[in-house]
């Protein structure tokens, strides 16, 4: 059985009794009934997910994980690719604002190299783990961005990454992402999961002008439209 498999059939239902014994807990509390709000919320999902009532909590940590998008030859960033690595670079030296936030609250920082384009595994950058599926995505307007495998191999990246993590003691972990172009992918599939417009959901990135966003729109509209085609070609 893959790991992915083996994810997901761990995975057992949230425990509402630990939800139900973390809320009788807030509400024995010297305060009024639901008063911190959001948070009293958090923590219930957080005893429910952990099956534990207590809601102990052990270390926070962040894993950010960088690699490149083929889409962006299309022109869909205000920036160029090569700032793909200078971000690994940044984020691992400590310079990036997540790096900063992980920092203030305590939280261990780990930066994957997925498949930034510039493979700089043969002099790494401090800081950075290689665990590199390519040298970034395909162009989904002229194919598939990701093979079965390469998706596969990708997917249990993280899988390994966050038990490594959990293994070390952490106990919240949250989970970024970085590469040029990331916001176009990012918008067909949302549009792809959910069936809404492109314009209601592509954004402006890192700063596009409005002739930049309407080519992101363009470029997201037709590679539904592509990949569409494809997946009916592939039922017919």
């Amino acid at each position: 059985m893959s790991l992915l498999k083996q994810t997901i059939a761990s995975i057992l239902p949230v425990d509402n009794e630990a939800a139900w014994a973390a809320d009788a807990r807030l509400n024995s509390l010297t305060k009024p009934p639901g008063s911190l709000g959001r948070l009293e919320e958090l923590v219930r999902r957080y005893a429910a997910i952990r099956h534990d009532e207590s809601v102990k909590s052990g270390r926070g940590a962040i894993a950010v994980f960088v690699a490149d998008h083929g889409v962006a030859d299309e022109g869909v960033s205000a920036f160029p690719q090569a700032v793909t690595v200078e971000m690994l670079r940044n984020i691992a030296a400590g310079g990036a604002a997540i790096s900063v936030l992980a920092r203030r609250f305590g939280y261990s920082l780990k930066v994957v190299d997925v498949g930034v384009k510039i493979d700089t595994s043969a002099t790494p950058f401090n800081g950075v783990k290689y665990r590199r599926i390519g040298a970034g995505t395909s162009n989904f307007l002229e194919g598939p961005a990701m093979t079965p495998d390469e998706t596969m191999r990708a997917l249990e990246v993280g899988i390994e990454i966050a038990r490594e993590l959990a293994d070390s003691g952490a106990t919240l972990i949250g989970i970024g992402e970085m590469g040029i172009a990331n916001s176009t992918p990012a918008a067909a599939l949302l549009c792809a999961l959910t069936g809404i417009a492109p314009e209601s959901i592509v954004g402006r990135g890192t700063g596009l002008d409005d002739a930049g966003v309407r080519r992101k729109i363009e470029v997201v509209t037709r590679v539904l439209e592509i990949h569409h085609a494809a997946l009916a070609l592939g039922e017919s």
